[in-house]
């Protein structure tokens, strides 16, 4: 069994969107393949303005992206590794609210993200809408919010259940 990749040596290997694109294009087509276009065989160049790749011959577009969940979003693409990170360690299930707070994403945002990961990755049944995994996740809010709420001192925080 490999070592688990720790934070910092993720964030060396994935230190931006580029590297992440450049791992994306790797991983789906390889680093040499043969443009559908005119049937040459080479590596094809980055296109700086847009996350694509064109032919070095008939400059031809790929876009690594298309296809997959990141295709249509405006999240960096550096988030959607991170969250895909942090559903291969360890701890493997990983909250909407925690992924809000470990991306500084919107909760619909992370919501989407980590819905995403988990249907890429196998863990959300087949259009079951409770496949028996449950998740909680708690969170205190500052003392300035509690007082609102009517809960200052007395140690209620609140929990979140999702599937």
């Amino acid at each position: 069994m490999t070592t688990p990749v720790s934070v910092l040596e993720f964030f060396e290997r994935f230190p931006d969107d580029a590297a992440c694109l450049e791992h994306l294009m790797c991983t789906r087509f390889g680093k040499y393949i043969d443009c559908p276009k005119c049937g040459r065989h080479g590596k094809f160049s980055r296109i700086k303005k847009i996350p694509a790749y064109q032919c070095a011959w008939c400059g031809h577009h790929i876009h690594p992206m298309a296809g997959t969940p990141f295709e249509k979003s405006r999240t960096p693409l550096q988030k959607w590794y991170y969250a895909m990170y942090l559903f291969t360690t360890p701890r493997r299930h990983v909250s909407a609210k925690e992924l809000e707070r470990q991306l500084s994403v919107t909760y619909k945002t992370a919501w989407r993200i980590g819905n995403e990961v988990r249907k890429y990755m196998g863990i959300v049944g087949s259009g079951n809408d409770f496949n028996g995994q449950t998740e909680a996740d708690n969170e205190t809010g500052s003392e300035e919010e509690e007082t609102q709420t009517g809960f200052a001192g007395n140690g209620h925080s609140t929990t979140a259940f999702g599937t």
